[in-house]
């Protein structure tokens, strides 16, 4: 007769009382998937909710909303049209010979998804903020926030394969989610502290 070792009992009990390891794998797998799914849904109907509540809105021109969007109109503008001269000079510069869409589509770039921006941020921002902390400068915060990881995102990919015509959306784009996501979170605490 043998005596069975530890980790063959172990592994003997947890198979009858579970089943079949594929069997456990699976079903975490699954929990786990319809619990980030039903996470996903309540986050996004608590957002969307947040976005279209417009009963603390009020217009004026003092409000907090017209000088946040004021503000990153001026800044999207100055900081893109400054960063596409750049980006152009690089991009023209012998380490990096006749890659990317030129300066035109820069600035196309810059252009459509500051509009986006622009829009975005006098939809969401509140026209009051949060009582703590000050929220001014929130979206042009976010803004420069997700030209960085744009940026970093862009060197990184474009080292790997140079950039295309049509490749320079990515630090504009980032921009615009990191603005409107430092929007969103000022509208979520001005809303919470009231």
């Amino acid at each position: 007769m043998t005596v069975p070792a530890p980790d063959s009992a172990a592994e003997w009990l947890l198979g009858l009382a579970f089943g079949p390891p594929s069997l456990v794998v699976s079903t975490f797998v699954l929990v786990n998937a319809l619990w980030a799914w039903w996470s996903l849904g309540r986050s996004a109907v608590v957002t969307a909710t947040t976005v279209f509540n417009r009963s603390q809105d009020r217009p004026g021109r003092k409000t907090l909303k017209a000088g946040a969007t004021w503000r990153i109109a001026v800044a999207w503008t100055i900081f893109y049209a400054a960063a596409s001269f750049v980006t152009q000079i690089w991009a023209g510069s012998q380490f990096s010979p006749g890659q990317g869409g030129g300066l035109k589509e820069l600035l196309r770039w810059s252009g459509i998804f500051g509009a986006l921006t622009v829009a975005g941020c006098f939809y969401v921002t509140p026209s009051q903020g949060p009582r703590h902390g000050d929220q001014q400068w929130a979206p042009y915060l976010g803004m420069v926030g997700g030209y960085a990881f744009g940026l970093i995102w862009a060197v990184i990919a474009f080292t790997q394969r140079g950039p295309e015509p049509g490749d320079w959306w990515v630090c504009p784009a980032m921009s615009c989610v990191g603005a409107l996501g430092s929007a969103l979170r000022m509208r979520i605490r001005a809303r919470a502290s009231r």
